[in-house]
């Protein structure tokens, strides 16, 4: 590991934490099932999977439930909740609240629906009923006391119908609740669509750059251009302000750690906090991937996930940014990566 991250400590539970992203599934008996909280994904990369989420230690992931023979499985013994390791106790865990997608917040997606053709997405044909969705998100928060909610939608029937969509829902939450925190992750065109985000209420933006790398996004997605995210992020900036802007790095595809490390340095010069995001490759996802690609993308290793953590950790210290900061969304809710400020 490079001399600049090796003074910070990486306690047991991260690396931990790390193997279990790392894997992505956990074996749970139908037992056990019926007492965790399952979500069933309705759009986005895990689509169609079950989801179950764990908390250790001020620590939180989320895994795959699955029914097959696989590395970690879930145990009860006198009413405790263990994850084993190939048979040998793993880790001690309490069951997370994911009705919601993400525990003590509300994020939901607007439209399953995309005009786009991201390969590492799989999209849905179920439609969307506003007001009925609507009625779900204030009966939570008036149930459970939740005062955060993210908001994300595919781009259906266009990116302006999107934006429309995205920007009357955050208004009639406003309206009704003015103190809650509100996250938004759209598809942009233009700094029009960010800043009428901002003047709806969103206290939050996450604006994808998708790939380090212009050549991965432009075979993996390609849904405009690559420069022009990082343009609409500077404006994102202007608009919501420094620490309030996020953005999802995805790797795991062949990139090189190099790549990684130029993008968030990029990202934090313009005051945006990047989100890194291992890439879940299901079986369909790692065989269109490889096609398009041209070559096999090996399984990431527990330590390369560390190793970019503690990187991005270093750089956000430099910058004067923090994960900290946000709310809403991805940091805020801690379950899918391993968040510098959080768990390294």
């Amino acid at each position: 590991m490079e001399a600049h991250t090796r003074d910070i400590l990486i306690d047991e539970l991260a690396r931990k934490k790390a193997e279990l992203i790392s894997y992505g599934s956990i074996e749970i008996p139908r037992s056990l099932l019926s007492k965790l909280s399952v979500e069933r994904s309705k759009s986005g990369p895990s689509s169609g999977k079950s989801m179950v989420g764990f908390e250790f230690g001020g620590k939180r992931v989320k895994l795959e439930a699955s029914r097959k023979n696989e590395r970690f499985d879930l145990v009860e013994v006198d009413g405790r909740f263990i994850i084993r390791d190939r048979g040998k106790n793993f880790l001690e865990v309490r069951p997370l609240d994911v009705s919601t997608h993400a525990p003590d917040q509300i994020f939901i997606s607007l439209e399953n629906r995309c005009i786009y053709n991201c390969l590492f997405c799989k999209k849905s044909s179920i439609k969307i009923d506003d007001d009925r969705l609507l009625n779900f998100v204030k009966r939570i928060m008036d149930s459970k006391g939740i005062r955060s909610v993210a908001i994300t939608s595919g781009a259906y029937p266009s990116v302006k119908k999107q934006i429309d969509r995205i920007e009357k829902f955050t208004k009639m939450l406003k309206e009704s609740y003015d103190d809650i925190s509100i996250g938004v992750e759209p598809l942009v065109e233009s700094k029009e669509d960010v800043s009428r985000l901002r003047s709806a209420g969103a206290d939050e933006i996450k604006i994808n750059i998708q790939f380090p790398r212009k050549d991965l996004f432009d075979k993996i997605c390609g849904y405009m251009d690559h420069e022009r995210i990082f343009d609409l992020l500077d404006h994102a900036v202007n608009e919501f302000g420094k620490g309030k802007v996020t953005s999802n790095v995805i790797f795991g595809i062949g990139e090189r750690d190099e790549d990684i490390e130029y993008a968030i340095e990029r990202l934090t010069d313009k005051g945006v906090v990047p989100n890194l995001r291992l890439i879940r490759l299901y079986p369909e996802t790692k065989k269109r991937l490889e096609s398009r690609l041209g070559y096999k993308i090996e399984k990431t290793a527990p330590s390369r996930i560390l190793k970019l953590a503690i990187i991005h950790k270093r750089i956000l210290e430099r910058k004067d940014l923090t994960t900290r900061s946000f709310k809403t969304m991805c940091f805020a809710c801690g379950c899918c990566d391993i968040i510098p400020f959080w768990d390294v």
